[in-house]
């Protein structure tokens, strides 16, 4: 995927989100809704200003981060330190995470700074290039701001949802007796504008992952070679891991025993902290770095896995394997 078509295609992403919003607060403020629209709106935007704020301080919970210190993680802060000054930007937090699952995430908003997290499972599953070119990866997050921007996005269908659920809730307390039949059909207009703009959204999402991507091949050396390899060993870890979690639930062990591996801890709603989805991990074997890259790379998805992407926030394995091709 060249530069040109992945800036237009999140320049196009953008567009469509903010024309789809633009369309359905149109039709949904023509004349039908009243005060329910700006009810909604002053709901939402502080709601979410507020899980913005306290977002960065969840996710250390969720995920057991804490700050990595340097004495004890010497090369990570170095190669975090030299990723920042290639690319112009302060040098974010270092952060470790105690999970299995390997992993790496950048998040942080005005009140905690910048902060690049890695995952004692990655520390372990990875070879040092790797872990390189995964920061590069999360580093282009923090050069991009695709975070912040993800953030202002995801308040738009959280409106249409809110307006959604309050006109039914009308509707069936007392509205029927005016015209719960119009509040029904807008309500289920909005549900249909919430689906759209979270479509939108997530292929905003991929997107931003190509564009990640990119930014790692393109400002290490061998980065696109490093970055697959390590995306490859990512996922047949995580396959490795979902396969054993199976298994521990099904002896009856319970979720207790299967929460140290700490996969996918924060469940499908914060799957953009992933840098590959841990749900649809597939396991490849046994293989040499190259061997398993290449065969990742020659899995062909079928149209019901095609149709699946859509709802994902990231893009599927082999794709990205195929487009860090291009910047050899």
């Amino acid at each position: 995927m060249s530069n040109f078509r992945l800036k237009a295609g999140m320049l196009g992403s953008v567009a469509l989100i903010v024309g789809i919003t633009t369309l359905g607060a149109a039709i949904l403020l023509n004349g039908v809704l009243g005060l329910h629209f700006v009810w909604t709106l002053i709901f939402v935007i502080p709601f979410f200003f507020i899980q913005w704020y306290f977002g960065p301080r969840i996710v250390e919970y969720s995920m057991k981060v804490r700050e990595a210190p340097e004495d004890e993680y010497p090369n990570l802060h170095r190669r975090v330190g030299e990723l920042s000054r290639r690319a112009g930007i302060d040098k974010p937090k270092v952060m470790i995470s105690d999970l299995d699952m390997p992993n790496a995430f950048a998040y942080g908003n005005f009140s905690t700074g910048k902060k690049v997290a890695v995952t004692r499972g990655l520390l372990e599953t990875l070879e040092d290039e790797e872990i390189e070119a995964v920061l590069g990866h999360e580093l282009g997050h923090v050069v991009h701001n695709d975070a912040e921007v993800m953030m202002l996005l995801s308040i738009l269908p959280a409106i249409f949802m809110m307006l959604g659920r309050t006109l039914l809730w009308s509707s069936f307390l007392g509205g029927r007796r005016r015209n719960g039949g119009a509040l029904i059909v807008v309500a289920l207009g909005a549900m249909f504008f919430y689906f759209l703009l979270n479509l939108a959204i997530l292929w905003f999402s991929r997107l931003r992952e190509y564009y990640a991507d990119q930014f790692s091949a393109e400002s290490i050396y061998e980065g696109s070679r490093k970055l697959q390899e390590g995306l490859a060993k990512i996922e047949n870890r995580m396959a490795q891991l979902k396969e054993r979690q199976t298994k521990t639930r099904r002896a009856g062990a319970g979720a207790s025993s299967s929460g140290n591996m700490g996969l996918n801890p924060l469940g499908s709603g914060m799957k953009a902290l992933f840098i590959a989805d841990p749900d649809t991990a597939s396991y490849s074997g046994q293989l040499s770095d190259r061997e398993m890259v290449n065969k990742y790379k020659k899995q062909e998805p079928g149209l019901g896995q095609r149709l699946f992407e859509l709802f994902t926030t990231h893009p599927e394995l082999s794709k990205r394997l195929k487009a860090l091709d291009s910047y050899r």
